[in-house]
């Protein structure tokens, strides 16, 4: 099976976001894009009220759940799996811990380590990287260095993932992450860019989702 790499630049948090959520209505083979941000932001999880952000920080809602995410210094990667991947239809935990283990391995590579929790979060907190739960990435002290949130629709998996180093990440890491992750699909990556159908849909959902107060302040 192949897939496509999107190596984006950096953008806004509403482009981000729509750019990926678009790639997962047009679906058809595994995607794995990589990107930045254009500013220091949040993410916070679809079902996440806003109160959560704090008074005057940047923030977007994303498609997929979980909490609240600092964007800026982290390395953030999607991956899109179509309808009929083995691990969309394996179901969330199991698609996540796979997912995990091959961003596990590229850690290990770039000389992070680390290992994935089995136990469920002893407390409750908005934000991603202070509530660990089973399959998500820690180090030796039990700190967590990577989470995701996902979201199944009818097109597919959509995988949002961000890793979030104590110290400054390796510039390797990126390199070596899309083989890692190609392994644990079982695929092999095409480097491409959006087609005219992505972009379209993109800046339609860019202009009237996650640039909107609506969208964003809902809850």
């Amino acid at each position: 099976m192949s897939g496509r790499l999107l190596l984006d630049s950096k953008s806004s948090a509403a482009a981000n976001m729509a750019i990926d959520e678009s790639l997962l209505r047009h679906a058809r083979d595994p995607i794995l894009r990589m990107y930045g941000w254009e500013e220091v932001c949040v993410s916070i999880g679809y079902f996440q009220k806003a109160s959560v952000v704090a008074t005057g920080t940047s923030f977007v809602r994303r498609y997929t759940g979980g909490g609240l995410v600092e964007h800026g210094r982290d390395l953030t990667y999607t991956l899109v799996l179509p309808a009929d991947h083995p691990l969309t239809a394996a179901g969330t935990l199991p698609s996540y811990r796979a997912i995990h283990e091959g961003v596990a391995t590229a850690l290990r590579a770039a000389g992070i380590d680390c290992h994935l929790a089995t136990a469920q979060p002893k407390k409750d907190h908005a934000s991603c990287f202070l509530k660990p739960v089973p399959a998500d990435i820690l180090d030796s002290q039990g700190g967590k260095l990577a989470g995701a949130a996902q979201r199944r629709t009818r097109q597919g998996c959509l995988h949002q993932g961000s890793i979030l180093l104590p110290g400054q990440i390796p510039a390797q890491l990126a390199k070596i992450l899309p083989d890692h992750l190609a392994r644990v699909l079982q695929t092999s990556w095409s480097t491409t860019a959006q087609t005219c159908a992505e972009k379209e849909l993109a800046e339609k959902l860019f202009r009237e989702r996650y640039s909107t107060r609506d969208w964003n302040s809902s809850r």
